[in-house]
């Protein structure tokens, strides 16, 4: 299995929703199950010109437990995330009030055995 990520537009639009499309790739000869849940499979959201993470699917997920897709022999399995361009906070504090400016974004997507992948969207100025 290879896990990739991607955003589904290279750039957002103010007031267009950020979407991006988390795929695992099964070049077995058999099927796999694959968990993107968001304890498992971690999605981070951080400004290409900063360290600090600005969201992370793993800080308060509205659904804590595992999604595990079956994933066909040869084929691959898409989950997609929609991101509200909203700052979160671990274990679920109060985040830090507005919303991302313009700018690039980096996404990273982390998952146990996969290792990491990443892609980048920008976000545009009004």
């Amino acid at each position: 299995m290879k896990l990739t990520v991607t955003s589904l537009h290279n750039a957002y639009e103010p007031g267009q929703t950020p979407t991006l499309l988390l795929t695992a790739r099964n070049s077995s000869a058999g099927d796999c199950k694959v968990d993107l849940g968001p304890k498992n499979a971690v999605l981070t959201i951080t400004p290409a010109d900063s360290d600090d993470v600005y969201w992370s699917s793993a800080d308060c997920p509205k659904a804590s437990g595992n999604l595990v897709f079956r994933a066909p022999a040869g084929a691959a399995i898409t989950y997609t995330v929609k991101w509200d361009r909203k700052p979160s906070a671990p274990q679920c504090a109060t985040p830090p009030a507005g919303s991302a400016g313009a700018g690039t974004y980096l996404v990273e997507a982390k998952a146990p055995g996969f290792g990491t992948a990443q892609a980048s969207f920008v976000l545009e100025n009004d």
